[in-house]
């Protein structure tokens, strides 16, 4: 919670900005869509909707204390029986106040913000291995019958 409030700190503070000549993060990976019925005592497998929709970003790298850099994108995806979810992705990468003259605390944010049949925000903070070359995450929002519509975000071909 304390890094996303540091996050949003830092974004209100200033214009999102990155240091001329510093090289860019090109992040590539996959998005797909799914459905789990999660009814009953307890969830099913859950059911693939569109695999594999490509993702391409470059992302800025900030350079100095209290800079942060944003790169996103919206995607429409499929869902089994035809619906539709959409999904905006949103990643941050962030060099912290330290005092430093570099960045050599900076992280990265995932979000994804997801509108359809359900609705959901979730969000990651992490580290540069784990970030690039495409954060890994799931995210999900569920109805009152127990039906759960979701995206993952991969790296490989599923």
């Amino acid at each position: 919670m304390k890094k996303i409030i540091v996050i949003a700190a830092c974004l209100l503070a200033q214009p999102l900005a990155a240091a001329v000549g510093e090289p860019a993060l090109e992040l590539s990976g996959y998005i797909s869509s799914w459905t789990q019925d999660c009814s009953g005592g307890s969830c099913r497998l859950p059911v693939p909707g569109e695999r594999n929709r490509s993702v391409a970003l470059r992302l800025a790298l900030p350079a100095a204390p209290g800079e942060a850099a944003a790169a996103g994108a919206s995607e429409k995806l499929l869902l089994p029986g035809g619906a539709e979810l959409s999904a905006g992705l949103n990643f941050y990468a962030v060099c912290p106040y330290a005092g430093r003259d570099n960045c050599a605390g900076r992280y990265f944010q995932a979000q994804v913000s997801l509108a359809g049949p359900a609705g959901a925000f979730c969000a990651s903070a992490l580290n540069a291995a784990d970030f690039a070359p495409f954060p890994v995450m799931m995210c999900a929002g569920s109805l009152p019958d127990g039906t759960r519509y979701g995206i993952t975000l991969h790296r490989s071909p599923l």
